[in-house]
């Protein structure tokens, strides 16, 4: 079938319309460039709208929290995995990104004493300072603000119901990697493809957690699709095991089943896990990070002490019973995560919310650590270490839960919602400073002839006969991905896993696509469905080369990675031959006194 395409100009593409999406647009609307944002959900609804709204801001809490202590938190939680030059960016932008987005329409808790945002009255787990601020209407009221910057935002021009297929790339004249020359989208509301020419992509299309539905607490559009897309423009991927799972979610009933009820400081000082016995598998529950808690879960499941529904009992009820801080207690339990309250009253019921009883908790996909290796601006580098080669994407650009190398193996709570405004705008502003320094087109239609092999492959799909189904194949690879690269790993399930991927693969050819362009959906299902396959080997590839356990990667078969031997990242990148390979890169070791300072 020859399906209708459109073609458009625009100084910079930005896909996906969440927090890190939006103020991305904002930032290169604001520098000059004419952006056009892309995504397939409305304006806004993003993993944002549906956070518990807890955003990081330093200094928020205390006067003493410098620059140089929130970027060491972020290092050291993540087991020096975080690139030095991104945690710096972070904290040195962290005030200045909450105060776009209360611009914007955000209005925080204020203490009356200082005049400053109010943060929670205790740090966060893996946090060594108060510095997470809450909101009364969540994550709402960030998605608000996002939809504000797009939608009144000038020069920005947007689409909804439509999906970023592929960045459209070149050989760069001096044989030193490619450079963006555009991108294809699929304008399902219209049945167009559209052929976008610009010289800067800003990939903000979030996770990868559909890889583990049901047992997310995340929106279904996490499909994988921002690493998928920059590895088959030819970017690098960094530490793309390192999936973070939350660990207090909804184990039953399965209408509640992922969703966030708690997080290890909601267990205050008393709380602890146990397993099926009522044996106690980890104490200290509120000092600990998400990954120690989801480890110590999961470790029991597999150990056959799990409960019923595959999970563990986060149990507070000495903090209820405390004679004088249990009211306080009380308080404090529902008033930290509201959201995350409300689910846990209606999931478990009166006397679980009111922590008369254990909870049974059960980890769930929630955030993406890795991603596409990129510089503090969000520019897509690859060979920035010595002895690593490899050649990085001109214009190309990631912002949010797209970009790796922020966070390592363990991102802190309330990081994320910060991380998108910070390295949105940067991402934004250095995509528009590309576009702007970009030479004019000295032959334009070398640049439009290589949209022809994309478009023909996706026109190709339309009208494909087959006996498949990709939803069918989609919940058969979600299944096999909980299983073997979930919250715990071996060797041997690993390779399992890439051989199930490779028997996916083979099936793509088969599935049925109808020949219509208007709204179709086999044809969406059929493209995130490739996606999630390409993400899931960039896991198991990167898997396979972390050969011990480290934050959000627990090895069943293996023990957990020393702070005496030398840090290292996994980077994967596609050959050419389009096959995956996973090799690694150095890290910088902090100094054990540090680190054990740090964990005390």
């Amino acid at each position: 079938m020859t399906i209708e395409t459109e073609w458009r100009d625009y100084d910079v593409v930005v896909v996906g319309s969440g927090g890190a999406g939006s103020h991305a647009a904002q930032a290169a609307a604001k520098a000059g460039a004419r952006v056009l944002v892309v995504s397939k959900d409305p304006i806004g609804c993003s993993d944002t709208k549906i956070s518990e709204g807890l955003a990081t801001v330093r200094e928020s809490g205390s006067d003493d929290d410098s620059e140089e202590i929130l970027s060491e938190n972020l290092r050291m939680a993540g087991g020096d995995l975080p690139v030095t030059a991104l945690t710096d960016a972070f904290a040195a932008d962290s005030k200045d990104a909450y105060d776009r987005y209360r611009t914007q329409g955000l209005r925080p808790s204020i203490d009356p004493e200082n005049d400053t945002p109010k943060p929670l009255p205790l740090p966060m787990g893996g946090h060594t300072r108060r510095r997470s601020v809450g909101h009364r209407n969540s994550g709402i009221a960030f998605g608000h603000a996002n939809w504000n910057a797009v939608v009144q935002g000038d020069r920005i021009d947007y689409l909804e119901d439509c999906w970023f297929l592929d960045v459209v790339t070149q050989d760069t004249a001096e044989g030193e990697g490619k450079r963006v020359v555009g991108g294809l989208l699929y304008d399902a509301a219209r049945g167009t493809l559209i052929a976008v020419r610009t010289p800067s992509v800003v990939i903000a299309a979030g996770g990868l957690s559909t890889l583990y539905f049901p047992k997310t607490d995340t929106m279904r559009g996490n499909t994988g699709d921002s690493y998928a897309v920059a590895a088959r423009a030819g970017a690098d991927l960094v530490d793309m095991e390192q999936v973070q799972f939350l660990p207090f979610c909804v184990a039953s009933p399965p209408s509640y089943e992922g969703l966030l009820i708690g997080e290890p400081v909601t267990a205050s000082y008393l709380g602890v896990l146990r397993d099926k016995n009522g044996k106690v598998i980890l104490d200290g529950v509120y000092l600990r990070t998400r990954a120690e808690c989801s480890a110590a879960i999961m470790r029991a499941v597999e150990d056959g002490r799990g409960t019923p529904n595959g999970g563990a009992y986060l149990d507070m009820t000495a903090n209820r019973n405390h004679p004088r801080s249990g009211p306080y207690f009380m308080k404090f339990v529902a008033s930290a995560l509201p959201s995350a309250y409300k689910v846990a009253r209606q999931a478990l019921g009166k006397a679980a919310a009111d922590c008369d009883e254990a909870w049974e908790v059960r980890p769930s996909a929630h955030y993406m650590m890795g991603g596409i290796r990129t510089d503090a601006n969000g520019a897509a580098v690859a060979g920035e270490e010595a002895g690593d080669t490899a050649l990085g994407v001109t214009g190309l650009f990631a912002a949010g839960q797209a970009m790796g190398g922020l966070f390592g193996a363990n991102r802190l709570g309330s990081t994320s919602l910060t991380e998108g405004a910070v390295f949105g705008a940067r991402a934004g502003q250095a995509a528009a400073q590309n576009a702007a320094g970009s030479n004019k087109r000295t032959d334009s239609g070398a640049d439009d002839a290589a949209f022809t092999a994309y478009i023909d492959r996706v026109s190709n799909r339309f009208g494909q006969k087959g006996d498949r189904a990709a939803t069918t194949l989609k919940r058969e690879l979600q299944r096999e991905c909980w299983i073997n690269i979930g919250p715990v790993r071996t060797a041997e399930r690993i390779a399992h896993m890439e051989t199930v991927l490779d028997g996916l693969e083979a099936q793509l050819d088969e599935v049925a696509i109808p020949d219509y362009a208007d709204w179709n959906q086999a044809f969406i299902e059929f493209e995130e469905l490739r996606n999630l396959i390409s993400t899931a080997r960039a896991v198991a590839a990167a898997s396979r080369e972390r050969d011990g356990s480290l934050g959000g990667h627990v090895r069943l078969d293996k023990s957990e990675i020393s702070a005496y031997s030398q840090p290292y990242s996994t980077i994967v990148a596609a050959a050419p031959d389009g096959v995956l390979h996973a090799r690694r890169v150095t890290r910088p070791r902090t100094p054990l006194k540090r680190i054990m300072s740090y964990k005390y």
